[in-house]
């Protein structure tokens, strides 16, 4: 396992299933890397019914929780991640508030090519009103410039491209080979 350049952080990510199953794909292939990496991940999941396919083995590190609206939580953990504007239980988010040393609080939006991506990436919201009144959530805005959130890409995964043969794997599948059209 990767040492982390930081010491191990609890993390707490937070995720509704949207559509397709994309954002949670998303956060799971994000969890999976964080605790690879030392890290403790619970992933808040109002639907985890597609990990059971999309990730059968689980993770190491990675608790994955129901997320049932209006239901007892634990305390936060040092970084909290709230996944495409999903909206943390207000519960939840008052605990954060309350903790002496409040927890990194990140919006992580959608990735995007988009010129607003660099400008809007790291930039500080300030609550206040609400139940997080006084904490400032940052967003984390994925993207393809050093001046945005770039894209997490497992260890190694450069090499695994690189040693994929499409052909071998189509054989196996029964796939066989067409023509250009």
């Amino acid at each position: 396992m990767p040492a982390s350049p930081c010491p191990p952080l609890h993390w707490d990510i937070f995720c509704r299933v949207v559509d397709n199953h994309g954002d949670l794909g998303v956060c799971w292939r994000l969890a999976a890397d964080l605790a690879r990496r030392g890290h403790a991940l619970r992933l808040w999941v109002d639907d985890p019914s597609a990990l059971s396919w999309m990730a059968p083995e689980g993770a190491a590190s990675v608790q994955v929780l129901h997320w049932i609206d209006g239901a007892p939580m634990p305390e936060p953990g040092d970084v909290v991640i709230e996944a495409f504007g999903c909206d943390p239980p207000a519960g939840f988010v008052a605990a954060m508030a309350r903790k002496p040393e409040p927890p990194t609080w990140i919006n992580l939006e959608y990735l995007s090519a988009e010129s607003y991506v660099e400008r809007s990436h790291r930039l500080p919201s300030p609550q206040r009103g609400g139940p997080g009144a006084g904490l400032v959530q940052c967003f984390s805005y994925p993207g393809f410039t050093a001046a945005t959130g770039g894209l997490r890409r497992e260890p190694g995964l450069a090499d695994e491209q690189a040693r994929f043969d499409a052909g071998a794997w189509r054989s196996r599948q029964g796939i066989a080979p067409r023509a250009c059209e």
